[in-house]
């Protein structure tokens, strides 16, 4: 379906969770009047719209002539970071980090000629706040790249953000374990961690490919790219190498972590069988001497027949035994 198909009468119902920015103006809950309205006008707008319904997307779908390939892809979320081409527009999916450092934030960004649309599985600050700067973004010398870059940068920022938090965790848990006995919350953690920065490299790397392989130029053929843009477009490439060369970072502290974390249990686990040789070496000759004498030999039994005999055979030389034991492991540092 093309724009010229679209309906001219379009249902007067609210958009709930949605953002409108035309001509330097922002409309929180639009009616799709207000939409088709803005769209006649022939005037740059951003439509950011949160958590759509089926019936939401069929709207979408017939005012702004978008292929109904647009029900399945923005029905479903959790997609790969992805750039897929189609007649009239162009589809991104691409991610942000809440400020959790954990919730992953996915938004689907539909470009069009003069139009922006973006569709997002659930809150996303950075995005909504761009929604604020409407005067400063929706200016007549704005173009669809301008708009495209802009959103794309607040995300890759909270990567950034993201990243900076684990890092400081990762610096309490290496403290932790270097100072503390090994523990299974220090491993769940750690854990928990690399599953995290897992994540992030899943939707940062594809990006990176993109803007990498110069797939923007597509961009090039809905609408003009000005300076600004391409100075946008330029920063968000760096910004995206900067991030990913980070979580390759903090990839490679995570595995240096885990083994600190191991070598900690198997220097815990030694110091435990150390303890356990050390007293069996001291039990080891009063095993022996108790064992000796306990045998009924016809010259133990003549011999030890007093009360001095007994304190010095059998406390003594115990005693003697033991002492002597300890001064030689102390001498060679065995405890």
């Amino acid at each position: 379906m093309t724009i010229e198909e679209v309906p001219e009468v379009v249902e007067d119902l609210v958009l709930e969770h949605a953002s409108l920015l035309v001509n330097g103006t922002h409309t929180e809950h639009p009616t799709w009047v207000e939409i088709k309205a803005a769209m006649d006008s022939n005037q740059l707008m951003w439509l950011d719209c949160a958590t759509p319904d089926q019936g939401d997307l069929e709207r979408m779908v017939k005012l702004f002539g978008i292929d109904d390939e647009m029900l399945s892809d923005s029905a479903d979320f959790n997609q790969r970071t992805r750039l897929s081409e189609y007649d009239s527009y162009v589809l991104l999916v691409a991610y942000g980090v809440a400020a959790d450092a954990r919730t992953m934030m996915e938004v689907h960004v539909y470009v069009m000629k003069n139009r922006v649309v973006t569709v997002r599985n659930g809150p996303c600050p950075p995005v909504e706040l761009l929604h604020d700067r409407a005067d400063k973004m929706m200016t007549p010398t704005t173009t669809v790249p301008a708009i495209l870059s802009r959103i794309l940068s607040v995300l890759v920022g909270t990567f950034a953000d993201a990243l900076d938090t684990v890092d400081e965790e990762l610096t309490e848990l290496e403290t932790s374990i270097l100072h503390d006995d090994p523990s299974t919350s220090q491993i769940e953690k750690l854990l928990d961690l690399r599953k995290r920065v897992n994540t992030f490299r899943r939707a940062v790397d594809p990006a990176r490919d993109l803007v990498g392989a110069g797939r923007f130029v597509i961009i090039d053929a809905l609408a003009d790219v000005s300076e600004d843009a391409r100075r946008h477009l330029r920063d968000l490439a760096v910004d995206l190498a900067h991030v990913g060369d980070q979580v390759e970072s903090e990839r490679d502290r995570l595995s240096a972590v885990m083994d600190i974390y191991m070598n900690q249990v198997n220097y815990r686990q030694n110091d435990i069988m150390k303890k356990l040789a050390t007293v069996s070496t001291v039990f080891l000759p009063l095993m022996f001497i108790t064992g000796f004498f306990g045998m009924n030999f016809a010259f133990l039994v003549r011999s030890v027949n007093s009360s001095m005999a007994f304190l010095i055979l059998g406390i003594g030389l115990n005693l003697i035994t033991i002492i002597g034991s300890l001064y030689v492991m102390k001498r060679r540092g065995w405890w």
